[in-house]
């Protein structure tokens, strides 16, 4: 087995104390695993600053202001200018000058964010309702049936659990706020669907977690493993 390098004992040494101070979490919060957490948080926000100063600021704004023509400076003074407003936003008594950006990125972030919802999930999302009931999809019987069984389950997962969320109480009931008998066994079916979503979901998340535990105990295994190898050859 070839020797280990200097470099690849201390990356391996790192690796293992951080992954024995992430696991002390285990036997509940203590300075250890606060301190493996403090370090991840501050290399994470370093890097992103780094990256954000070389590939945005200085890639995308000073290199193209200096370099670029006339309009593109013209152009890339409004961000520069939003910019600097911005961090007017670190003192209490400059902080009014951010609040139009502030305002514009809200507004925009806003606006983003609706239309993606409606384009990206609403309109899809009624489109693949309607044509999973596209008999002409299927081969045979057999796929036909599965089609309009996958399409009446989704419809009436959808259905159901938009009825969950729908709070309209009969006009003779408003004081003890309950729903009529159709709308709440609706929305039970909905509250049924709902629990099953979020227990795949969690499911999933509980399989990625396992899995990169084994991966990070493996990866402890091994090093030790190529430790006593070192020390014994």
């Amino acid at each position: 087995m070839p020797g280990l390098s200097q470099i690849d004992l201390i990356t391996g040494f790192i690796s293992f104390l951080f992954t024995i101070l992430v696991l002390s979490y285990i036997v509940g919060d203590n300075p250890a695993f606060r301190l493996a957490i403090h370090a991840f948080v501050g290399v994470t926000a370093g890097y992103v600053a780094i990256t954000i100063f070389r590939q945005v600021i200085v890639a995308r704004l000073f290199l193209p202001m200096m370099a670029g023509t006339i309009s593109d400076r013209i152009i890339l003074a409004f961000p520069l200018v939003f910019g600097l407003l911005l961090l007017g936003k670190m003192s209490p008594r400059t902080e009014w000058m951010g609040r139009p950006v502030v305002a514009l990125l809200v507004g925009i972030g806003t606006a983003v964010a609706i239309a993606g919802a409606i384009l990206g999930t609403l309109f899809p999302q009624v489109s693949a309702a309607s044509a999973a009931f596209d008999l002409s999809r299927g081969q045979g019987l057999g796929a036909v049936l599965g089609n309009i069984m996958t399409a009446v389950l989704a419809l009436v997962g959808t259905v159901v659990t938009l009825v969950y969320f729908q709070f309209t109480v009969r006009a003779r009931d408003t004081s003890n706020g309950r729903r009529g008998r159709i709308l709440g066994f609706l929305a039970l079916l909905g509250q049924v669907f709902i629990a099953i979503t979020l227990g795949t979901i969690f499911a999933g998340v509980l399989a990625a977690a396992l899995t990169a535990l084994v991966e990070r105990v493996q990866s402890i295994v091994l090093f030790i493993d190529m430790l006593f190898s070192q020390f014994i050859h």
